[in-house]
């Protein structure tokens, strides 16, 4: 029997005990989770990405319970406000962007002819994104048996995420986890103990009991009760290239309609967020402290929140984006909050507690001879994700053309990292990104991103061979607009799919 100690609740806590509770045999592992009852939970994370998805399938979770539950809404994607030039807004949706032009990539060819055709942005070539314009929602229709691989479903494409309340989300895991056989101490850690050979051997609780166990889980948020704190384990801080570290977070009533995408909309000294629940929208404040204090971001937010009803006190949240290079660590395995942080730019948060689950439960059930190997991988693996969202995220801010601040004046001269360099030029040469083995954001998330922030490429090489004419590519880009638009509009509004929802 191996034990599994959780030292921590919240987000990271119960996705962690729900995964491995449902995915580890019982006969082989018993799991634990501490939980101080004086801790209280940090709850940055409401928005997700569509992998939120592959969560709910893995634990049998109905998706109509967790909206209902949750008083989720759904997300096709995040709106970008004001973040190339002031006045300017964008989308970056999920899903698929348009069908291909026979054996040509449909973003091959808009990029080949966007100018000489005045071709329209990419999100008129995004079922999500146009779904999302028009405040209508539905699940990806499933393709008739008799699909013809040459034919365009755009409703096929629509893929989602949820926005919900992180606690509610605890909360509703828990009861999963508690179902199936974790034990819940509700304690607070007082000492660890190592043995010889530096492993965690025991946790000693303020009650005065000792918990022993062979695989601790740090998910103890900032602090970092074992990674951070026991093994103090170094830590690899991005704060010169993304250097927001603060945030003030207030919640306000819901007066108009949920929209099915989360709003980011930047500010003089960062951005804020806008995600909206059903009985309530989460606000907040992503700024950089050396170039504006507490009491001017929150003057700054309240303005701009100034014909809602603020619901809650200001919560300022400080923080420094980076991660651990070692996440796990001897017998310790850091997840959440503890492992690191990103800014909640893209909605990451929850996607990377869930992926780094995934690959420990999978790496518990290997041998015990190919432990050390997992332990490699997973650390590999961790620093690749890192780096990738660092780079994601950077590319926000140093493609901005925004004047107005000393903030968005740094973001268009700070260093920026070889990796995003290296993507930034092959993009500017050839339209083109080499990414890595599964990576979180696919080409058509960098793509959208960076034409959405009028970035295009300077030469266009790849492309020259397309096979197909000005003619042919107006009338093709004509159809998959006019295919998109009109099924989208059969659409129902995301206010009456919620509304269904919910009298079920």
């Amino acid at each position: 029997m191996t034990n599994i100690t959780i030292v921590g609740g919240g987000t990271a806590g119960w996705i962690t005990a729900a995964v491995l509770s449902h995915g580890l045999p019982k006969e082989r592992f018993k799991i634990t989770l501490i939980e101080s009852p004086n801790i209280r939970s940090v709850g940055v994370g409401e928005a997700t990405i569509p992998p939120i998805v592959n969560l709910l399938q893995f634990l049998n979770i109905d998706p109509i319970d967790f909206v209902q539950s949750l008083q989720a809404t759904f997300k096709y994607g995040i709106q970008f406000e004001d973040w190339s030039e002031l006045n300017t807004s964008y989308m970056h949706a999920f899903g698929d962007l348009g069908f291909p032009y026979e054996q040509t990539p449909f973003s091959d060819l808009w990029l080949h002819y966007r100018q000489s055709l005045n071709l329209s942005p990419l999100n008129d070539f995004s079922a999500t994104a146009i779904a999302a314009s028009k405040h209508a929602f539905n699940p990806p229709h499933t393709l008739p048996p008799n699909a013809n691989p040459n034919d365009y479903y755009p409703l096929s494409t629509l893929f989602y995420a949820y926005h919900f309340d992180s606690q509610s989300l605890a909360n509703y895991l828990t009861n999963i986890a508690l179902k199936n056989g974790v034990h819940h101490i509700k304690d607070t850690v007082d000492d660890v103990k190592l043995n010889q050979q530096q492993h965690i051997a025991s946790l000693t609780l303020q009650s005065g009991r000792s918990i022993e166990g062979e695989i601790f889980i740090d998910c103890s948020g900032f602090k970092g009760l074992l990674s951070k704190q026991v093994y103090q384990l170094p830590f690899t801080s991005y704060q010169r290239q993304l250097p927001c570290d603060s945030a003030i977070a207030i919640q306000t009533k819901s007066t108009v309609d949920a929209t099915p995408f989360t709003r980011a909309i930047a500010m003089k000294n960062g951005w804020r967020w806008q995600i909206p629940l059903q009985n309530r929208r989460g606000n907040g404040y992503v700024f950089a402290s050396q170039f504006c204090k507490y009491q001017q971001a929150l003057d700054e937010l309240e303005q701009a929140l100034l014909n809602d009803t603020i619901i809650t006190e200001a919560r300022l949240l400080e923080f420094e984006t980076g991660h651990l290079t070692t996440p796990w660590y001897r017998n310790c395995v850091a997840i959440g909050l503890s492992s690191g942080f990103f800014e909640p730019l893209e909605s990451t948060s929850i996607h990377l507690i869930q992926k780094h689950v995934f690959a420990l439960k999978d790496a518990l059930l290997s041998n015990n001879q190919q432990i050390q190997q997992k332990q490699l991988e997973f650390n590999h693996s961790f620093n690749q994700d890192a780096e990738e969202i660092r780079d994601f995220l950077l590319m926000h801010y140093c493609t901005t053309k925004r004047q107005d601040s000393q903030f968005w004046q740094y973001c268009q001269n700070m260093p920026i990292p070889a990796s995003l360099s290296a993507k930034l030029s092959e993009y500017d040469l050839t339209g083109k990104i080499t990414l890595g083995e599964n990576p979180i954001f696919p080409y058509q998330s960098w793509l959208q991103v960076l034409t959405g922030q009028q970035v295009f490429p300077t030469t266009l090489t790849r492309l020259d061979k397309a096979r197909c004419s000005a003619q042919q590519a107006s009338l093709f880009f004509q159809s998959v607009n006019q295919s998109i638009l009109q099924q989208v509009n059969s659409l129902p509004s995301h206010r009456n799919y919620l509304a269904n929802l919910m009298r079920l």
